[in-house]
């Protein structure tokens, strides 16, 4: 079959798709979907489908890049939920969609594979900056927790897609076609990774730094230079020891708790009321000092209410008491819960309590995550709660997920019945979590486990690394990039569950093995 319409106007609607797309993934569900409707449409009409499916089956790399699909397809001979797997196998159509077209449509011009990463680039830019509107409270009421910042996707994607973003800005620094505009993309770079921090994103600073680490590594073993070789290596050294002896030194300080007499407790105030002395020895810390010494709620509550718009008793912005988050910020502080430790509060500490923030070092970015990090998994390990914690939480996701997988090694509980069999896992555990808390896996090795068994994960490991070993793509800047941030997301969350998840991945690893396929080497700047 030919096409009624000369094959240029069908090369351009291809382009205009694949920009649509980019658009989209950071600020519009509905142009994900309008674009690949599109690249399907002008893909059928466009005609020779005959050949196209030749290609495609001669094709192993795309046909092992898009075969995660059938799996979840062979995953519906042996489910029992069938509307959940018609859902799910919906959801991953880009995983057969997007290899398929990418890898038989015409090669296009470099300019306009720049401009795709250009205009992945800008929607990011629009992106950011109106969540950064938000945070400031400028265009919306000031938000509690820094995950509502991100309006149009996932804080989560968001983070992913910068990382992505803040990789392709080196590409196009380092491009010789891109000279003219290099200070903007430094610029741009530079408040990317602002704002990962602004919105204190572990996950897309972990996945970035992992990326930049992969690649500073590889520059570096290809040197011949010996002396920058070793230079470089060493710095890279002495950064990684820098941020485990941080993150050591915080878990210490957190673990290193008071030893407390109680019969050398004070047990009155200045004022001369009397303290609470309670969970001595036995109860939560913050920092080391523990909360509910030096307690004294008549002063805590009258000096509170002083300095405060909200009530003692009322639940913050995120939900929390604010009598426990006053207590905890206190006691962070290693102030005492009364009148004068009250004094000792600046005006910005008591709009951080109203908001939730329980811990002085949390009013930090970076920092502050990982202390709060470091009491979620302390917290877990002393209570057992994990309850509204989105780290200690996964500890009890994966619990679940590896118990299912240990009863269902060999092909999983199909398509259809992972969420089914993670709601029966957690009634089995009796488990501690609440119903609004009992989640999948939050880790997609696990999740393609659970559903597949073994035999599943090795399909989906086999998907992840054949394709760009068998193109050579380990040699390509952006596409090292993109498979360091897509494996360590897979680590932390269910990528692949959501249509942006399945799109971010999809797309791109498409895009980066079969569209940027050429392998511009000396103007990466990798071998």
């Amino acid at each position: 079959m030919r096409s009624l319409f000369p094959q240029k106007y069908h090369h351009y609607i291809y382009i205009f798709a694949l920009s649509l797309l980019v658009i989209g993934l950071p600020l519009s569900k509905f142009l994900l979907s309008l674009s690949q409707i599109i690249l399907v449409c002008n893909w059928i009409l466009e005609g020779d489908l005959k050949n196209k499916f030749l290609s495609f089956f001669k094709n192993k790399a795309a046909l092992a890049a898009s075969s995660l699909l059938f799996l979840h397809i062979i995953g519906l001979l042996y489910t029992s939920d069938f509307d959940y797997a018609f859902k799910d196998i919906r959801i991953k159509v880009p995983l057969l969609v997007l290899p398929l077209i990418l890898s038989t449509s015409d090669e296009i011009a470099l300019k306009w594979k720049h401009l795709i990463i250009k205009l992945l680039i800008a929607a990011l830019l629009i992106s950011t900056v109106i969540s950064s509107l938000i945070l400031g409270g400028v265009i919306h009421k000031v938000v509690a927790d820094v995950r509502y910042a991100s309006v149009f996707i996932s804080h989560v994607r968001l983070a992913l897609l910068i990382a992505v973003a803040v990789i392709s800005c080196i590409y196009l620094i380092r491009h010789p076609e891109e000279k003219k505009f290099c200070w903007l993309h430094v610029l741009i770079a530079c408040w990317f990774l602002i704002f990962l921090i602004m919105i204190e994103s572990i996950t897309g600073i972990i996945a970035l730094s992992m990326a930049g680490s992969v690649l500073l590594l590889w520059k570096a073993s290809c040197m011949k230079n010996r002396v920058l070789k070793y230079s470089l290596f060493l710095i890279m050294g002495t950064l990684f020891f820098v941020t485990g002896h941080f993150i050591h030194s915080t878990y210490k300080r957190y673990a290193t708790v008071d030893h407390i007499d109680p019969a050398k407790l004070e047990k009155f105030t200045a004022k001369g009321n009397p303290y609470q002395h309670t969970g001595i020895n036995t109860g939560p810390t913050e920092n080391g000092h523990y909360v509910w010494i030096y307690f004294c709620e008549q002063e805590l509550k009258e000096e509170w209410n002083k300095r405060s718009k909200f009530d003692y008793n009322w639940r913050g912005m995120r939900g929390d008491v604010i009598r426990f988050t006053l207590a905890r910020f206190l006691t962070s502080k290693n102030l005492r819960k009364d009148a004068e430790g009250m004094s000792h509060l600046s005006d910005k500490e008591i709009r951080a309590i109203e908001k939730g923030i329980a811990n002085v070092e949390y009013m930090s970015k970076v920092k502050g995550r990982i202390s709060e990090i470091i009491w979620e998994i302390q917290t877990y390990q002393n209570t057992g709660d994990a309850n509204g914690h989105s780290i200690s939480q996964r500890f009890e996701f994966w619990k679940a997920a590896v118990s299912i997988i240990s009863r269902n090694p060999v092909i999983g509980v199909g398509t259809g019945d992972i969420q089914k069999a993670f709601d029966e896992e957690y009634e089995r555990r009796d488990s501690p979590l609440g119903k609004a808390w009992r989640l999948r896996s939050h880790n997609q090795y696990l999740s393609i486990t659970v559903a597949f068994g073994f035999i599943g994960l090795i399909w989906f490991l086999f998907s992840l690394i054949y394709p760009p070993l068998k193109l050579n793509a380990f040699s390509s800047m952006l596409y090292v990039s993109f498979f360091t941030i897509a494996a360590i997301s897979f680590l932390s969350e269910d990528t692949l569950e959501t249509q942006v998840g399945v799109t971010f991945y999809a797309f791109l690893n498409a895009f980066f093995l079969f569209v940027m396929k050429e392998n511009e080497s000396k103007s990466e700047g990798i071998v």
